[in-house]
């Protein structure tokens, strides 16, 4: 049990008046109207430490020595972490001979040594640098204001089951949950195309099988081309697509280059395999995952409206914080 300074003042200067253990209790017990009186060996020890130190003050603990097996352990792991930085906990602990525990506290507090997971990246092809850096000087060229005038465009699949994140979704309870998510063998989805700009988003379009040059021609015809022509400005704006092979289509080419003419950003313009300069990949798609299954759909159509009402809701403020 530990006393603050006042209550230590009191339990020294009263021993010294007093010279009993068991008359400084009940003075103690009178003084501070409390059952919780410190034992005799409380007393006798925080006099032993007046008397060899000049203070009342709670003492520190002396840091232990680290036992011959902490480093030896520790001189392991480190040999281990400069020629294998991949490594489990488990097998370390497995490999030295020590508990995982110890592995543990060793990294951490001996080594200060922090686990960080693996990153996925596209691979970037030889030809790929020029075309980013390309890209990137043709960007900042054009003026603040003119990159408000972007339509960025992209498709996605939404699942009638709602997705769990593995590595972050947890269940907090006092015991063990018998409950799971179950997901059938075949999930229904759905194939969403939408285009996002600073002031909008067109969309959603549904596309009933997989992609293909006809229907997403068709798709731009007639759903997405009559938007534009509604869009003030529109002859100022530019319109992105990524490399999938129903973009990059001869057709799809050359019908969008006579729309929108220089401002078209073709396949030899537009970077590959860099899904981050996309406001709906960085955006758009994880903000309507995270959002589309309240309420939990039952249905496809469920999800579709669920998906109308949440792009309805991504105010104009939202989009131009997004560019």
């Amino acid at each position: 049990m530990k006393f603050d300074i006042r209550k230590r003042v009191f339990l020294v200067k009263t021993f010294y008046q007093l010279q009993s253990v068991t008359l400084v209790q009940r003075a103690f017990h009178r003084e501070f109207q409390t059952r919780d009186t410190p034992s005799s060996c409380a007393i006798k020890k925080i006099i032993s430490n007046f008397e060899k130190t000049g203070s009342v003050g709670i003492l520190a603990r002396k840091p232990k020595e680290p036992s011959q097996k902490r480093e030896m352990a520790k001189n392991q792991l480190e040999s281990m972490v400069s020629d294998f930085q991949t490594f489990s906990i488990r097998k370390a602990a497995s490999a030295i001979g020590v508990s995982s525990s110890l592995v543990y506290h060793i990294l951490h507090d001996d080594l200060h040594l922090k686990p960080y997971k693996f990153h996925q990246w596209h691979k970037l092809e030889d030809h790929d640098y020029q075309k980013r850096l390309d890209f990137a000087n043709w960007f900042l060229k054009q003026s603040s204001n003119s990159r408000q005038f972007f339509f960025f465009s992209d498709e996605a699949y939404f699942s009638l089951t709602l997705p769990l994140n593995h590595q972050n979704n947890r269940v907090w309870s006092d015991s063990q949950p018998c409950i799971g998510n179950q997901k059938p063998l075949h999930d229904q989805k759905i194939l969403v195309w939408c285009a996002i700009s600073a002031k909008r988003v067109f969309g959603p379009y549904y596309f009933k099988k997989s992609v293909n040059q006809q229907n997403y021609l068709e798709m731009l015809k007639n759903f997405f081309w009559p938007k534009v022509l509604d869009t003030a400005d529109y002859k100022k704006y530019h319109f992105q697509q990524d490399g999938a092979t129903p973009h990059t289509a001869m057709a799809v080419q050359t019908w969008l280059g006579e729309r929108f003419g220089k401002k078209f950003i073709d396949k030899n313009l537009w970077p590959p395999r860099s899904p981050d300069l996309n406001p709906c990949d960085f955006f758009l798609w994880g903000h309507l995952k995270q959002v589309v299954y309240n309420p939990l759909p039952k249905t496809l159509d469920d999800l579709k409206a669920n998906l109308e009402r949440e792009i309805k809701k991504i105010s104009p403020d939202k989009l131009n914080d997004v560019f």
